[in-house]
C-alpha cells in the first residue's frame, strides 16, 4: 500500500479534517499530520490534549476491500504503534483496548471513525493516533499523574515525521494482509492488565473483576464473582 503524508501546522482534529476529505472522494492512504490539535478527540467523547512541540497527531484515511471491524482496526493500529516505539529502543505495552502505555502511564490513543456499509463493512474508515512523543512543557493539572511520554527527550518536526513514516510502514504491513489477522497473538502479548483487577460498567452498573485474555475477537474476558463477562467496547480501569 502506498500513502502520502501532508503535514499542517495546527487544526481542530486531524480525524474531522480526514472524514470530510474522505467524503470528498480523497484515496485510501491519505495521511494527515498536525503539530497540534485544538479539538482533538479520542474515544468515548473525551478531548485529547495535543499541544504543539511534544507529540505525534495523525489520521490515516482507508476504503478497505476485506470486511473488518472497528475493534480490529483498533487493535492493529495499536499493534503497529507498540512495534514503532519499540523499533526506537523504547519498551510499550496496550491497554485495553486502544491506549498505549509507557513507564506506567499513558503516552497515546487510538480513534477509529467511519462509515459503515449495510453489509458491515467500510464506506471509509479514518484511524487517528495521538501519540505523545515526548513529555509536554506544560500539562493539565488532572494529566499530570496519568500521561507520559514515549521518549526521554524533546523530539522535533523531523524526528516526528521519521517516526510517522516508520509507524505508517508497520501499519500497512498488518493492514495490506486484511482480512488476514496476523497481529491477534501480538496483541495479545502486549496487554498489560492480565492478572489485574479492574473496574468496568455493563450498561448503566459498574461492575469488578480480573482481566484474563484478549479473544479472536478482540473482546476482554474479565472474571468476575459472578462468572466470566467478554467485553467488546468500553473501557477498564486499574484498581
Amino acid at each position: 500500500m502506498r500513502y502520502e503524508i501532508h503535514s499542517i501546522q495546527q487544526i481542530g482534529s486531524t480525524n474531522t479534517a480526514v472524514k470530510e476529505l474522505a467524503k470528498s472522494g480523497a484515496p485510501e492512504g491519505y495521511v494527515l499530520v498536525a503539530d497540534a490539535q485544538t479539538e482533538g478527540r479520542g474515544r468515548l467523547g473525551r478531548s485529547f490534549y495535543s499541544p504543539a512541540g511534544s507529540g505525534l497527531y495523525t489520521s490515516i484515511l482507508l476504503r478497505p476491500q476485506a470486511s473488518v471491524s472497528p475493534a480490529a482496526l483498533t487493535c492493529l493500529t495499536a499493534v503497529a504503534a507498540a512495534d514503532t516505539i519499540f523499533s526506537f529502543g523504547q519498551s510499550c505495552s496496550i491497554k485495553w483496548v486502544n491506549d498505549l502505555y509507557c513507564h506506567e502511564k499513558k503516552a497515546g490513543g487510538i480513534l477509529v471513525e467511519g462509515a459503515l456499509l449495510p453489509s458491515g463493512g467500510y464506506s471509509y474508515a479514518v484511524v487517528g493516533i495521538g501519540i505523545n512523543l515526548s513529555l509536554p512543557v506544560s500539562i493539565p493539572t488532572d494529566l499530570q499523574s496519568v500521561l507520559t511520554g514515549v521518549f526521554p527527550f524533546s523530539t522535533d518536526a523531523a524526528f516526528r515525521d521519521r517516526f510517522l513514516r516508520r509507524l505508517c510502514d508497520a501499519f500497512f504491513t498488518y493492514y495490506d494482509r486484511l482480512p488476514a489477522i496476523t497481529f491477534w497473538e501480538r496483541y495479545h502479548a502486549l496487554q498489560n492488565c492480565f492478572g489485574r483487577k479492574v473496574r468496568f460498567h455493563m450498561g448503566e452498573t459498574e461492575a469488578f473483576g480480573i482481566a484474563e485474555s484478549i479473544d479472536r475477537e478482540f473482546r476482554l474476558i474479565v472474571r468476575t464473582d459472578s462468572g466470566t463477562v467478554a467485553l467488546e467496547r468500553g473501557e477498564v480501569v486499574f484498581v
